[in-house]
């Protein structure tokens, strides 16, 4: 659908709607970077998380070799039992963190990125109609 430009009918209300277009297009922007910088913040986590889970992993490997070990004392089982227990629950924690940045969110936040690059698209193709018009109009 093409913008009528005809309603503004002198030069303050085309600065005005220009100002108008303006704001909106640094709306879109800002939310463009902030979605750039999220997107960063989520590969770092997701780095942070598999480097923390490779970490947890090998603990728990340390732990089975060490409980299947022959003659170690019930103290030392015990404590080694407690400890790979919590690696457990700290492996699903961080397996669960992994998958809940993928998928559809994923997804939904290239939907979005696509929405603001054409919001800028057409705002800035609205903004050059703008002052086409302007042009034609006396002061």
């Amino acid at each position: 659908m093409a913008v009528n430009y005809a309603s503004l009918t002198d030069w303050a209300t085309c600065d005005t709607a220009t100002a108008e277009i303006d704001f909106k297009l640094q709306v879109y922007t800002t939310h463009e970077v902030v979605d750039q910088l999220a997107d960063k913040r989520s590969q770092r986590s997701k780095t942070s998380t598999s480097s923390e889970l490779a970490a947890v992993n090998s603990k728990i490997t340390a732990a089975d070799i060490l409980l299947a070990t022959a003659g170690i004392e019930p103290g030392l089982v015990e404590k080694t039992t407690d400890e790979r227990a919590a690696l457990l629950v700290r492996r699903t924690t961080l397996t669960k963190r992994g998958r809940s940045t993928t998928g559809l969110d994923e997804f939904m936040g290239e939907v979005e990125g696509e929405q603001a690059d054409t919001q800028v698209t057409a705002l800035t193709t609205i903004k050059n109609g703008i002052v086409a018009h302007r042009a034609t109009l006396t002061a």
